[in-house]
C-alpha cells in the first residue's frame, strides 16, 4: 500500500511540474496567423518556413529525442481570431508561440501571452508597439520600422537625395516610422520638405489630398509608412498626377504588394527595405539551407525565409535546455550567448528583446522580383 501512495505522490508531483507543450516524445509550439483575406500570402509563406525548418530538425533526430509538433490555426488577418486561436493554442498546452502576423493582432494577443508565461518566438511585425516598452515575452527576430526607416534615410543620404517626404499611417505602424525617419534626418542635419498623414482606411480623397499636400514640394523622395493597400493608392495617384520620386516601402508592405495586390511592371523601381537576406543569395548559409529544403516546391520569398529563421531560433534556444526543456529556460536560452542560425545572428539581453537590426534594400523590377 505505501509503494501505491508513494508512486501516487510520485505521479501527481511531475504532473503538477509538466512544462506546457513538454512530453516524453514531443514538444508542441503553437501559430496562429492569417492563412485566408488579404495578408493570406504572407501567413501561408511563414508557415511553410517554419515547417520546413522544424521539418529539419525533426529529420535530424529532434530536440534531445524529442519531434517538434507545430499547432497552426487561420486568424484571417482578424485580432478577434487570433485572440480565439491563442485560447484555444494555449489551451491545448504549447510550449511557445510563433509565426504571427499583423501588429493589430499581435497586440491583442499579448495580454493572454502574458497570463500564460508563454513567448513569442518571432513575430512577424515590425511595429515599435513590440519592442518599446519592452515586453519580457516577446522575442523579435527582425528589426522594427525605426529601423526600416532610418535604413532608408540613410541609402538617401548616400545617393545624394536630400528633398524627402513622407506618408504615414495614423497608427503605430506610422507613428515609429516617422520617428525612425525624424531621428535619421535629424542625425544628418536635414528634415522633411512635407509630410502628410493617412488613416488605415484612407479613402480616395483622402490618398489624393496627401499626395497632393507632399508633391506641391517636388520631392525627389518619397517615403512611405504605410500598409500595403494605402501604399498602392499613393503610388498609383501620385503616378497619375504626374508626381514621380524614387519611392519608398517598408516590408511587410512591399511583400503583400508583389503577392498580387499591383499589376505586373506597377512597381518597377519601387524601393523596398527588407529585414532578412535575400532569399535567393548565395552567400548566407542559412538561406542556401532553405532554397535546398524548399527544393522547387514553391519560389523563395522574404516571408518564408523569415519563417525558416523563427524555427531555426527556436531550435537552437531549445537545445540550449539540454533534457528538460521548458519556458524558463528557453527564454533563458535566447537571453544568453548571441545565437547565429547561418549567417544570421541574433542576440537579446534580459533588458533588450531587439533581437536582430539588419535591413538592407531592394529594388521592385519590371517582372516584379526584388533586386539587390
Amino acid at each position: 500500500m505505501k509503494r501505491l501512495w508513494a508512486a501516487a505522490f510520485m505521479a501527481l508531483a511531475a504532473l503538477a511540474h509538466a512544462e506546457p507543450g513538454v512530453t516524453a516524445d514531443k514538444l508542441v509550439l503553437g501559430m496562429s496567423t492569417p492563412l485566408t483575406g488579404p495578408l493570406a500570402h504572407y501567413g501561408a509563406e511563414l508557415r511553410r518556413g517554419v515547417k520546413l525548418g522544424l521539418d529539419q530538425v525533426n529529420s535530424a533526430g529532434g530536440i534531445a529525442g524529442r519531434r517538434i509538433e507545430l499547432l497552426v490555426r487561420d486568424d484571417a488577418g482578424v485580432p478577434e481570431r487570433a485572440v480565439a486561436n491563442t485560447r484555444e493554442l494555449l489551451a491545448a498546452g504549447v510550449l511557445a508561440m510563433t509565426g504571427y502576423h499583423g501588429a493589430a493582432s499581435i497586440e491583442a494577443v499579448l495580454p493572454l501571452l502574458d497570463e500564460a508565461g508563454a513567448p513569442l518566438i518571432g513575430a512577424a511585425s515590425s511595429a515599435e508597439l513590440l519592442r518599446e516598452p519592452m515586453r519580457k515575452r516577446v522575442f523579435n527576430l527582425r528589426a522594427g520600422a525605426r529601423e526600416e526607416t532610418a535604413a532608408m534615410v540613410l541609402q538617401l543620404d548616400t545617393v545624394g537625395l536630400i528633398e524627402i517626404a513622407a506618408i504615414v499611417q495614423e497608427d503605430a505602424l506610422g507613428r515609429a516610422g516617422l520617428e525612425g525617419i525624424q531621428l535619421e534626418l535629424n542625425r544628418l542635419a536635414l528634415r522633411l520638405a512635407s509630410l502628410a498623414r493617412l488613416s488605415v482606411a484612407a479613402n480616395t480623397a483622402a490618398v489624393a489630398q496627401a499626395v497632393q499636400t507632399v508633391c506641391k514640394q517636388r520631392p525627389q523622395a518619397l517615403m512611405l509608412a504605410l500598409d500595403a493597400s494605402n501604399a498602392l493608392s499613393v503610388i498609383r495617384q501620385a503616378r497619375r498626377i504626374g508626381c514621380v520620386p524614387q519611392f519608398y516601402v517598408m516590408s511587410e508592405a512591399g511583400a503583400q504588394l508583389l503577392a498580387g495586390a499591383a499589376a505586373p511592371g506597377e512597381l518597377s523601381g519601387v524601393i523596398v527595405s527588407q529585414v532578412v537576406p535575400h532569399p535567393s543569395t548565395s552567400s548566407v548559409p542559412l538561406v542556401v539551407d532553405y532554397q535546398r529544403l524548399l527544393a522547387g516546391a514553391a519560389p523563395p520569398s522574404y516571408p518564408g525565409l523569415e519563417g525558416f529563421v523563427y524555427s531555426r531560433v527556436i531550435a537552437e534556444a531549445l537545445r540550449r535546455c539540454g533534457r528538460e526543456p521548458g519556458r524558463r529556460c528557453l527564454v533563458t536560452g535566447l537571453e544568453g550567448k548571441a545565437l547565429d542560425a547561418g549567417g544570421y545572428r541574433v542576440q537579446f539581453t534580459p533588458g533588450d528583446r531587439r533581437g536582430s537590426r539588419f535591413v538592407e534594400m531592394t529594388i521592385v523590377t519590371p517582372d516584379g522580383r526584388f533586386r539587390r
